[in-house]
């Protein structure tokens, strides 16, 4: 596992809290350091509960679960700091190392070469990300518009003109991303197993037949809910019912 990563909230104004969030991400950041792990558990837990949010608390929060052998709770956090910065080469790291850790080795599907290379790419950066650089490239679009609408000289207009269809273009797709991005940021549709082990049913009820098990930490899709039972459905196809309580959305 790689170390923690030292952040600091940039905060407004706390005067209605008892304590200071830096001070509590200070004291979970020693207590990590001396081992204390749910100590520094706690510490990082209160300050997600002031909804202050930052990829460094979910990965902070997820190596101290880590290290004290909660792997779901790991995994769960490591996710939702990739979330947040998708290009985190730490946050990709240990959620990799902690995956290794699961029980359950769920078959995916290969991407084909364009799907790789499409998520590769939109994955470069948060949606925050690629709005800036969409802003950016916009930007630069409009001052090459300009040039080609000023300019007397035909070559100059020429270049001017197919600039600015290259630089439309990938205005269009940074946008694209960001919406991506964003989705992928804002979606409820995937959880993690949190039970040491679950019993998917064939249908909400617990009467019903088991199809399969699964275990914690593993990752699942959201298909539907009905009542307290949620449909889940895995990457290698398999898909049944367990209780709500048994996972956590990412």
């Amino acid at each position: 596992m790689r170390k923690l990563i030292v952040f600091t909230l940039i905060i407004l104004s706390f005067s209605a809290f008892s304590q200071n969030p830096e001070d509590l991400i200070r004291e979970a950041n020693e207590a990590y350091n001396r081992s204390e792990y749910s100590h520094a558990i706690e510490l990082y837990e209160q300050v997600l509960a002031l909804d202050l949010v930052a990829p460094e608390l979910y990965y902070n929060l997820g190596n101290a679960y880590f290290k004290n052998n909660r792997i779901g709770r790991a995994v769960l956090n490591f996710e939702r700091a990739s979330r947040l910065d998708p290009s985190n080469e730490n946050i990709i790291h240990n959620l990799n190392v902690a995956r290794s850790r699961l029980i359950d080795r769920v078959e995916t599907r290969p991407l084909l070469f364009y799907e790789r290379c499409w998520r590769d790419t939109y994955m470069l950066q948060s949606a925050t990300g690629w709005g800036i650089t969409a802003v950016i490239i916009l930007f630069i679009f409009l001052s090459v518009t300009s040039v080609y609408l000023f300019s007397r000289t035909k070559g100059i207009k020429k270049t001017a003109f197919y600039t600015g269809i290259l630089l439309l273009l990938l205005t269009v797709l940074s946008f694209i991303f960001a919406q991506k991005q964003y989705n992928r940021l804002t979606a409820q549709n995937e959880a993690i197993i949190m039970n040491p082990r679950v019993s998917a049913k064939s249908s909400p009820s617990q009467q019903s037949p088991d199809l399969f098990l699964v275990h914690e930490g593993t990752k699942v899709l959201i298909r539907s809910t009905l009542g307290e039972w949620i449909e889940i459905g895995l990457t290698d196809g398999n898909v049944g019912w367990v209780r709500k309580e048994a996972l956590e959305v990412i």
